[in-house]
C-alpha cells in the first residue's frame, strides 16, 4: 500500500472543495505561512505563522484544516494557531486523508 503525501492530501482536499462549492455556498483558499524571493534577492514573508494550509468558511463558521500524513505532527506554532482559533470560536482539524474531510462538510 502507498502513502500519500501531504502534497497528495492537500490536493485530494482542495479538489473536493472545488467540486462541494459548485453544489453548497463554500469560500475556501490554500493559506498556509511561506517565504518568497524576488528577483532583487528580497525576502517577504507571507502568511502568519502556524496558519492552518488550508482556510474555509461554511455554514457561517471558520474552519482551518491542517494537513498531515498518518505520521505527520504540529509544530508548536501550529498548535499555537488552533488555540487561537478555536478560542475566537472557529474550528480547527488536522486532515489525514479524504475520509476525514468527508466527515467535516458532510
Amino acid at each position: 500500500m502507498r502513502i500519500a503525501t501531504e502534497a497528495q492530501i492537500q490536493r485530494g482536499v482542495l479538489d473536493y472543495l472545488e467540486l462541494l462549492s459548485r453544489k453548497k455556498p463554500i469560500y475556501y483558499f490554500r493559506s498556509a505561512a511561506g517565504m518568497v524571493r524576488t528577483e532583487q534577492g528580497r525576502v517577504f514573508k507571507t502568511g502568519k505563522p502556524g496558519t492552518p494550509d488550508i482556510s474555509v468558511c461554511f455554514d457561517g463558521l471558520f474552519i482551518g484544516l491542517e494537513i498531515k500524513t498518518m505520521t505527520g505532527r504540529q509544530s508548536a506554532l501550529q498548535k499555537k494557531a488552533q488555540t487561537e482559533i478555536e478560542a475566537a470560536g472557529g474550528k480547527y482539524y488536522i486532515i489525514r486523508c479524504l475520509e476525514d474531510i468527508w466527515k467535516i462538510l458532510s
